[in-house]
C-alpha cells in the first residue's frame, strides 16, 4: 500500500468508501420496495444477492490478496463495485437492480480480506486497536451512506444515489497504486486448491465462522427491516434514517469499544469477548419488539443495539487474523467471509419470510434472539471443551496431515 499515510488511516479509508457502497441497500430499502413493488422476502433478497457476490469471491481472495498483494487487491475490489453501481443505477427492472447489487457485493468482498492482511503484517502483535480502528469503518461509511443516499434519493431520485458509488468506486480505482505483486513464491509451492482444502479442514475456522454467521445474519436483517419497521411503528422515514444513522454511530464506537476489552479484560481473548457480544446480542433482538415510540428512547437503544449488533466485527476480524498463520491471513479470512456469508445468504430472506408470514416483526426478531443465543452456547462449549482458539504466527504453508 502507499506510505505516505500510516497503513492503518489507509485501510481505515478503504473500509469508509467501501461500505458507503456496500451499505446502500440499507438506507436505500424503503426507496427500492416503493420503485419497484417489492415485498419483504424480496427486499430481503437484495441483501442476500449482495453476499453471494461477496461469497463468490471468497474462494478467491487468498490467491488476490496473498499472491497479488493487498494494493492491487483493493484496486480491482472498487473498480468491480463501480460496474456494480452503474448497472444498479441503469436498472429498469427487479432482476437488472440485483445484478447491480450482486457486482457491489463481489467488489466488495475483496477488501476486508486485504486490510486484514495490511494491518496484520504493519502491527502484528499489536495489532488489535489498528483492527479495532479499521473495522470502524465499516459503520461509519454505512452511517455516511445512511445520511447521504437518502437525500439524493429524495432530491433527485433513486438512480442518482447510485452516481455517488459510481464516482467513489471510480476514482478508488484510478488513483490507488498497484502495488508490488508478493508472495508468489508460496504458489508455486503449493496448489492454491490444496490450501484452501488445508485451511477448510482447520476446525477452529470453521467453528468460530459458522456460529458467527448468526451474527452475520443478525446484524444484516436489522440493517434491512430497521428502517421499515420504525415506519411500522409510527416513526417518519426521515427520523428512521436518522436512527439508523444513530445505530451506525453505536456500531462504530462498539467495535473500539470491543478491541479495546478484548485485551484490556479478557487478556487478548478474542473468543471470549465474541461469546459476549453474542449474547448481549441476543438479548437485544429478544427485547427489541418492545422499543418506545419515545423519540429519546428510541434513539438511546438505536446506539446500544449498534453497538452490540453491529459492533461485533472488530472482534471476529482479529480473531480470525491470529488463528491464521501469516502468510494465510487472506485465505484464512476470504474462507471465514463466505461462511458467515451464508448466514445473510439464508437468514435475511427468512427474516423477511417469517415476516411476511406472520404479519409482525416480533416473531421474526424473537428468532433471531433465540438461534444467536444457541449459537454463543455452542461456541463456548467448544472453546471450553477443545480450547479451538490459539494464535498461530507460523511463516510457512500449512498442509493438512492425511
Amino acid at each position: 500500500m502507499n506510505r505516505r499515510l500510516p497503513v492503518v488511516i489507509q485501510s481505515l479509508l478503504f473500509m469508509v468508501l467501501g461500505n458507503f457502497t456496500f451499505s446502500s441497500y440499507a438506507p436505500l430499502a424503503p426507496f427500492i420496495k416503493n420503485a419497484y413493488l417489492l415485498n419483504s422476502t424480496e427486499l430481503g433478497l437484495i441483501t442476500s444477492i449482495i453476499f453471494i457476490g461477496s461469497f463468490s469471491v471468497s474462494f478467491l481472495s487468498g490467491a488476490f490478496v496473498d499472491g497479488l498483494g493487498p494494493s492491487r487487491a483493493v484496486k480491482i475490489s472498487f473498480a468491480v463495485m463501480a460496474l456494480g453501481s452503474l448497472t444498479a443505477a441503469l436498472s429498469h427492472s427487479y432482476v437488472q437492480l440485483v445484478m447491480g447489487f450482486y457486482g457491489i457485493g463481489f467488489g466488495y468482498g475483496l477488501i476486508t480480506p486485504s486490510t486484514n492482511r495490511a494491518v496484520m503484517e504493519e502491527y502484528y502483535p499489536h495489532h488489535a486497536t489498528p483492527m479495532g480502528v479499521k473495522q470502524s469503518g465499516v459503520p461509519i461509511g454505512a452511517a455516511l451512506s445512511a445520511v447521504v443516499l437518502p437525500v439524493l434519493a429524495i432530491h433527485f431520485g433513486l438512480q442518482w444515489s447510485f452516481v455517488a458509488t459510481i464516482i467513489i468506486g471510480g476514482t478508488i480505482a484510478l488513483l490507488i497504486p498497484s502495488g508490488k505483486v508478493k508472495n508468489t513464491e508460496t504458489r508455486r509451492q503449493k496448489g492454491y486448491l490444496r490450501q484452501v482444502l488445508g485451511a477448510g479442514r482447520n476446525r477452529s475456522l470453521l467453528v468460530i465462522s459458522l456460529c458467527t454467521a448468526f451474527l452475520s445474519w443478525g446484524q444484516q436483517s436489522i440493517l434491512t427491516y430497521y428502517v421499515v419497521f420504525l415506519e411500522q411503528r409510527g416513526f417518519a422515514i426521515i427520523i428512521a434514517e436518522i436512527f439508523l444513522a444513530l445505530l451506525l454511530s453505536g456500531a462504530v464506537f462498539g467495535r473500539l469499544f470491543w478491541a479495546s476489552i478484548s485485551s484490556r479484560i479478557f487478556n487478548g481473548n478474542r473468543l471470549k469477548s465474541l461469546v459476549l457480544i453474542m449474547v448481549i446480542s441476543s438479548a437485544l433482538f429478544i427485547s427489541f419488539p418492545t422499543v418506545s415510540v419515545s423519540i429519546f428512547d428510541a434513539g438511546f437503544i438505536a446506539f446500544f443495539v449498534g453497538m452490540s449488533t453491529v459492533g461485533w466485527n472488530s472482534v471476529y476480524v482479529t480473531l480470525i487474523s491470529e488463528i491464521a498463520p501469516r502468510s494465510k491471513v487472506g485465505l484464512f479470512s476470504g474462507l471465514s467471509l463466505m461462511v458467515i456469508s451464508v448466514g445473510t445468504i439464508l437468514g435475511t430472506p427468512f427474516a423477511g419470510f417469517i415476516r411476511d408470514r406472520t404479519h409482525s416483526y416480533v416473531v421474526m426478531w424473537l428468532t433471531l434472539g433465540i438461534a444467536l443465543f444457541s449459537a454463543a452456547m455452542f461456541l463456548l462449549f467448544m472453546e471450553l471443551r477443545y480450547r479451538i482458539y490459539h494464535v498461530d504466527r507460523k511463516e510457512t504453508d500449512f498442509v493438512s496431515e492425511a
